[in-house]
């Protein structure tokens, strides 16, 4: 077993963390046992009294015959969690990998063993693995009742009220059997941890069905996860440079119907991101099947979503999805009301067929043709986990690339326009000092001191992360968005919900050579999808804080108006977690 790379610092919950990793920390308080005549650990008064002990209780859970041992009497543990079965386990050094669960014919023999008996599975142990437990069965109606934009926000552990938030969504909802059933599955993501994943599969039911999994990040575990489940098919999506990275984050489900349903989310699919962290998904309606002898062209959606979509698969020009991009060929998108908004590596012109196909460009194009003419003096509010390096001035690439694409709109060309002003949200040192994981909830935010240093001009346009309203002020963003409201209208021209963080790699920049056509270069792949009002609810604007003629307002993450950082306010920095 690996120690914990956290150590002392670890804020884990999780019992699947603490069979994966060893805590010293909290092994000498469990060995040492309860103080004599009392029920409480002798626990040092530079730990978080409240955290440690509740590791504690995980770990009597887990071995329960240490807890006999060396505790104080306590109430009978519950049977704890394991994914890993004796025959089938990796090397000591790796993740553990899921094991099935016996059926009930072996369950019996396997009763035998001491490990069966310390590691036996059973539903009701769900909530050892999940923090968040929904009824199953709702999430259809839950769907339902989300209409039209269907967005939610991952419930959070440390926040009761997101649990019951008709828009608030825990992983077993996407996976739940109203929606479906799931015959087979895609999951194309950056960070992945296959135990946690097909423990959630295996509460869904559906832990044998075919799943194929792209990631970006390096994986041990992935690596050889089809030599344990066969069923698992995983492949890391190769990118033609070492700075550029397969970060999207979006789900195919397919069900025995012969319907599928889309997702795209901002979250990576490992415990951390579903735990304190505000992350972002958009679900899309059932996809059904179209007829045999449908045409080609039938079942788009007036967003143009299907072809944009097969097209982006089609960028990873692997044989392996060719299948899902048969299947989507065949769906019915045509309640889709989104546009799909993607990144994929290489230098992109435009065409006179699609015009920009990806990126900031392929959005200002969307924006040009669709979006109602707004005000300049209307700001362009961006928020994300992380800011890649954006210049010597905010004129280098946020004005000159990305703000000059987001301020379009269908007014005609030719009245001389101003530039709006640029705001983003981030975290700011006191907003992660208060988070409800402390200074590790800014674990989320990769913004780095060196880069920070090279744009000083960027703290002008900061603001605050405040999500009262949506009771996340203490869970840190890992979602990404970008939009263009008016407070005193109270009304939203349009928003983006991406994995695409603010960053030339993720958006693209342009190469500013006159002597060719411009190129936009993109280094990541990235998913998104955009909200425009006339395709959504059918009128120009969405209604912002309350409803407009029987329209329900957009489910914004965050508070308005902005708090602007104060003098004394400093962006969070990676170092701090460092030093």
């Amino acid at each position: 077993m690996q120690e914990c790379p956290y150590a002392e610092k670890c804020y884990r919950k999780n019992p699947i963390h603490f069979k994966e990793y060893k805590h010293a920390h909290l092994d000498a308080i469990y060995a040492k046992g309860c103080a004599a005549g009392s029920a409480e650990y002798d626990i040092p008064s530079k730990y978080s009294n409240e955290l440690i002990n509740q590791q504690l209780k995980l770990l009597e859970k887990l071995f329960p015959k240490a807890a006999k041992e060396t505790a104080a009497p306590e109430k009978p543990a519950k049977p704890s969690v394991a994914l890993v079965a004796p025959s089938s386990a990796p090397p000591a050094c790796s993740k553990p990998v899921p094991k099935e669960l016996p059926t009930a014919s072996t369950s019996r023999a396997a009763d035998n063993s001491n490990l069966a008996k310390k590691q036996k599975l059973s539903e009701r142990n769900i909530r050892d693995y999940i923090p968040v437990v929904v009824e199953k069965g709702r999430m259809a109606a839950k769907l339902e009742r989300a209409a039209p934009y269907n967005m939610f926000l991952t419930a959070i552990t440390d926040s009761k009220p997101t649990h019951q938030e008709p828009l608030s969504i825990t992983l077993q909802e996407i996976l739940d059997e109203s929606l479906g059933e799931i015959e087979s599955s895609v999951q194309i993501n950056f960070m992945i941890d296959i135990g946690w994943l097909l423990g959630h599969y295996y509460f869904a039911g559906i832990l044998d069905k075919p799943l194929l999994v792209l990631y970006g990040d390096e994986s041990p575990e992935l690596l050889s996860i089809s030599k344990f489940k066969p069923q698992v098919t995983a492949i890391r999506v190769k990118m033609p440079t070492p700075f550029a990275t397969s970060h999207t984050k979006l789900m195919l489900l397919g069900y025995a119907d012969g319907g599928m349903r889309v997702v795209i989310s901002t979250a990576n699919l490992y415990e951390d991101d579903w735990h304190n962290r505000t992350q972002g998904l958009w679900i899309s309606p059932l996809l059904p099947a179209l007829p045999e002898d449908a045409d080609t062209s039938a079942g788009e959606s007036p967003t143009g979503f299907k072809q944009d979509l097969m097209l982006y698969l089609v960028e990873y020009k692997l044989s392996q999805l060719q299948p899902w991009i048969a299947r989507l060929r065949k769906s019915d998108c045509s309640a889709v009301n989104v546009f799909f908004i993607g990144s994929v590596p290489g230098g992109h012109r435009e065409s006179s067929v699609r015009g920009h196909p990806w990126g900031c460009a392929r959005l200002g194009s969307l924006l040009a043709k669709h979006a109602t003419p707004i005000d300049d003096r209307i700001p362009v509010v961006c928020q994300s986990s992380s800011i890649g390096s954006l210049g010597a001035n905010v004129q280098a690439w946020i004005q000159q690339d990305f703000v000059n694409n987001l301020r379009k709109d269908s007014q005609p060309v030719g009245r001389l326009r101003q530039m709006p002003a640029f705001k983003m949200i981030y975290p700011s040192f006191g907003n992660v000092s208060r988070s409800h994981d402390g200074m590790l909830g800014g674990g989320c935010l990769p913004y780095g001191k060196n880069t920070n240093d090279k744009q000083p001009w960027l703290k002008q346009h900061l603001q605050q992360w405040k999500s009262g309203d949506r009771h996340r002020s203490q869970a840190m963003p890992h979602i990404k968005s970008y939009t263009r409201f008016n407070l005193e209208e109270q009304c939203i021209y349009w928003f983006v919900l991406t994995s695409a963080n603010l960053s030339k790699a993720a958006w693209g920049s342009f190469n500013k050579n006159s002597n060719i056509q411009p190129c936009l270069r993109i280094a990541n792949y990235e998913a998104g999808v955009l909200f425009l009002p006339r395709f959504v609810t059918g009128e120009d604007t969405f209604p912002l804080g309350n409803s407009r003629d029987g329209v329900p307002a957009f489910p914004l993450p965050y508070d308005v108006p902005l708090t602007p950082y104060g003098p004394d306010d400093t962006p969070f920095l990676m170092d701090y977690l460092q030093g």
